[in-house]
């Protein structure tokens, strides 16, 4: 058995055979570098890409302000591409890689052949759905009821969940950049939980304080 099937099983346990056997043939594999776009917004994409490992950062860009929207992480694929399904105008989001990830894309001619044809692949599809909704309500709930200082501290803690660790390498202009605010908002806010002892601000990273 080929490594990309053995991935695809694991991504997709309970596909048909038939469907396997389909998106093997037809897809694609890819190993994109950290920091490289999947997609650009204004674009047009005729995949629906698949996380087999890695994470990618989804987000949005209005009038030169850059907001985050959710990240997709292994076994997830991208709900805002399938859009594309039914509409091919150019899309409003990007995506880029925060680490180095691979990921399989299906071509969207074959999606729609197997999202009618195979009730494994409709499930996938709509379990995405819910979980992508989910992420956009929560970021547009931080954004309307949260202070910048706890959607800092959520965005902190998400970080260190996907690192597994609680040293986080990011600037302070990355972190304004996906929240939607300055870098000196950043930088003011920061000061202010490391001294209420939340975190330590290290030269090039941010240490969370975790209480026991």
């Amino acid at each position: 058995m080929s490594v990309e099937r053995i991935e695809l099983s694991q991504c997709f346990p309970f596909i048909e055979k038939e469907l396997e056997d389909e998106i093997i043939s037809s897809s694609t594999f890819k190993i994109i570098p950290k920091g490289k776009y999947v997609v650009k917004q204004g674009s047009y994409m005729n995949f629906l890409p698949i996380i087999l490992d890695g994470l990618i950062k989804m987000y949005a860009q209005e009038d030169q302000v850059e907001f985050l929207l959710y990240y997709i992480r292994p076994n997830e694929c991208c709900i805002l591409s399938f859009n594309n399904l039914f509409n091919q105008e150019a899309i409003r989001f990007s995506a880029i890689t925060e680490e180095d990830t691979k990921i399989l894309c299906l071509p969207m001619k074959k999606v729609k052949e197997w999202f009618v044809k195979y009730p494994s692949f409709t499930r996938i599809i709509l379990k995405n759905f819910q979980r992508n909704y989910e992420d956009l309500l929560n970021t547009t709930k931080q954004v309307v009821c949260y202070k910048i200082e706890d959607r800092l501290v959520n965005y902190l803690n998400e970080k260190a969940k996907h690192q597994n660790c609680n040293m986080i390498k990011v600037s302070h202009k990355q972190i304004a950049s996906d929240l939607g605010t300055s870098r000196e908002v950043i930088s003011r806010i920061t000061k202010k939980l490391q001294s209420t002892s939340l975190l330590i601000q290290h030269k090039r990273h941010i240490e969370l304080i975790v209480s026991n």
